[in-house]
């Protein structure tokens, strides 16, 4: 089907158009093919191993960069072929973060003249995952751990105190596995969300410690409901599953996590334990939203504990600390862990579908560093089958991820030119006024550190129904928020930002406070090839394949350029026409 003029679409104003269907034809043609859309763009060569460490191109670094990145730039294309994959990745995790989301979420709570909300988280994680150039790699290994371990601003808005969650995560990225379970483990974010905040030994009166976090820590956090082998799968026997835990396991370890709450500031220490225990107001202090949580003897279950094999005996006095320790150490160093959290980050890196052996390959990683998690993802992203997917596998037919919503928008955030009125003004309130974006309808579908539950917007392991995913025995796992509804709705919204902005709206300009700036392609509008072959390059790192480069040039062509708002709407629809290519939707 041709690609008739293409704004017929912004705003819903004419759904039944040939175009609309072209473009959400083109969309659901990406995700529904799963990961196999076409032998891709590597050019292999002979050189199949991590010894090649420089790219041979600027294609080759900005798919790379797609990886580790939220959107190669060109600066950020000249610095990995500068020094190289390793260099490069060994220099992001070494950077500072410019900027705490604690301090930006303080900061714009404070223009506002209010306490800070999720809409200020949505500031700060826009304003580090677009602007924060020299820690991309932290800050997009910090968002797929945000995806494991889930916190979210639903239902409590708690934007503090998740903005100084998020940051533990940037701070644990560069740590190990251990380190960052026991971050998640004493956070008040966590600690609230799956309520073992505040968790009380059992009376023996009918009283049981709660009992949520101890089955998620296990299910969702380490070791996953079934035996696993390195490389990631179920084991097997006699046609059956083995669990990994069981409802003892839960029991043993909820008495691990009683006696955990808010954090006892030294200022406050005369106080009766219980006041802080329970934050009554004699204690409430700003530092317990983003300080670990406090070990409290006094509500710390001292009969004994029996989890996974382990026992720690019945304390005379009791021990939180130690406890904890002993959970911890176990599920670290359990043999799931590795391959459980190995095969979660390959597939929010680079592909959904990882063969079993660079499933193996990271988990020996994972074992050999004791979990040291740079150390990991550095693996991921310069194995072979990250690099060079089609020498390593043959065929790249079920290779690569659907890319979800928000990672679609930061890519385009970060290729097109574009300012925020609020961004560049001075001081400390630097920072974009994003807003949120759950509405699949005219949306994303999807806002960072807004997931509905503790499982996050989709599961690692979902297969759409009646699809060509799921009769080969993949998974796509962001498909679970691809709909019809969210499809469409993708593509509208694309097209209404590109014409009208996005976020707040700003009183002077008078205008959404980000705004794109197309100026760079003016030239070329006179030149429907060269437009689109400009704006996918800038994209895509290469020009737009077949058979989509043909009939976006005729779009093109059929559009009026003779005034200066005519060609503003030519490159608009070039970069829309990319945003909802295939090639952009799927990241091989």
């Amino acid at each position: 089907m041709p690609l008739p003029t293409p704004f017929s679409l912004i705003r819903g104003r004419d759904l039944s158009s040939a175009r609309s269907w072209a473009m959400a034809a083109a969309i659901a043609a990406a995700v529904l093919s799963g990961c196999g859309g076409g032998e891709g763009k590597d050019n292999p060569g002979k050189d199949t191993s991590q010894a090649q460490s420089i790219p041979r191109s600027d294609d080759e670094a900005h798919r790379f960069l797609t990886q580790a990145t939220f959107g190669p730039r060109a600066d950020d294309i000249a610095r990995v072929r500068s020094i190289g994959y390793s260099r490069w990745i060994d220099e992001q995790f070494a950077t500072p973060p410019m900027s705490t989301h604690v301090a930006l979420v303080e900061a714009s709570g404070a223009f506002k003249a209010r306490q800070p909300n999720s809409v200020d988280l949505a500031h700060s994680w826009w304003t580090l995952a677009i602007q924060d150039h020299q820690a991309q790699l932290r800050h997009k290994t910090a968002f797929a751990l945000s995806q494991i371990f889930v916190v979210s601003t639903v239902p409590f808005d708690e934007s503090r105190m998740v903005a100084s969650y998020l940051d533990m995560l940037t701070t644990k990225s560069r740590g190990t596995y251990r380190e960052l379970l026991e971050g998640v483990a004493l956070h008040p974010a966590m600690g609230q969300y799956l309520s073992h905040l505040s968790n009380r030994k059992e009376d023996g009166a009918g009283r049981v410690p709660d009992e949520n976090f101890a089955r998620e820590v296990m299910q969702l956090f380490s070791i996953g409901l079934y035996e696993l082998d390195d490389a990631g799968k179920p084991k097997v026997v006699n046609g059956q599953h083995i669990e990994t835990y069981n409802a003892s396991d839960i029991k043993g370890l909820a008495r691990v996590f009683t006696g955990w709450s808010w954090h006892w500031p030294g200022t406050k220490s005369a106080l009766a334990w219980w006041k802080c225990f329970w934050r009554a107001t004699e204690c409430k202090d700003a530092s317990q939203e983003v300080t670990p949580m406090s070990a409290y003897g006094e509500e710390h279950a001292t009969s004994q504990k029996d989890f996974l094999g382990v026992t720690v005996p019945a304390q005379a006095t009791a021990d939180p600390r130690a406890s904890l320790k002993a959970a911890l150490d176990r599920l670290a160093n359990h043999p799931n862990t590795a391959p459980f959290i190995s095969r979660q980050l390959i597939q929010r890196l680079v592909t959904s579908n990882p063969s079993d052996q660079y499933v193996i390959d990271i988990t020996r990683v994972f074992r050999s560093s004791g979990g040291n998690l740079p150390s990991v993802v550095k693996e991921i992203l310069l194995h072979p089958e990250a690099r060079q997917p089609t020498t390593a596998l043959g065929s790249i037919s079920a290779y690569g991820k659907v890319r979800e919503p928000v990672l679609r928008l930061a890519h385009l955030l970060r290729a097109v030119p574009h300012t925020s009125s609020q961004y560049s003004s001075s001081g400390s309130n630097r920072f974009y006024l994003a807003v949120e974006s759950s509405d699949p309808g005219t949306e994303l579908a999807q806002t960072p550190m807004r997931s509905p539950s503790v499982f996050n917007f989709y599961r690692p392991g979902y297969r759409p129904p009646q699809t060509q995913v799921a009769d080969r025995g993949l998974v796509a796992p962001e498909m679970q928020i691809t709909t019809e509804t969210s499809v469409l709705g993708y593509a509208n919204f694309v097209a209404d930002i590109l014409e009208n902005g996005w976020g707040e709206w700003v009183g002077s300009p008078s205008a959404k406070d980000i705004q794109f700036d197309f100026s760079g392609w003016s030239s070329l509008t006179s030149n429907p090839e060269g437009l689109i072959d400009a704006v996918a390059t800038r994209m895509l790192g290469h020009a737009l394949a077949e058979p989509a480069r043909t009939p976006a040039i005729a779009a093109l062509q059929a559009m009026p350029s003779a005034t200066t708002l005519q060609k503003r709407q030519r490159i608009q629809a070039a970069v829309l026409m990319v945003a909802v290519s295939p090639e952009f939707v799927i990241q091989q």
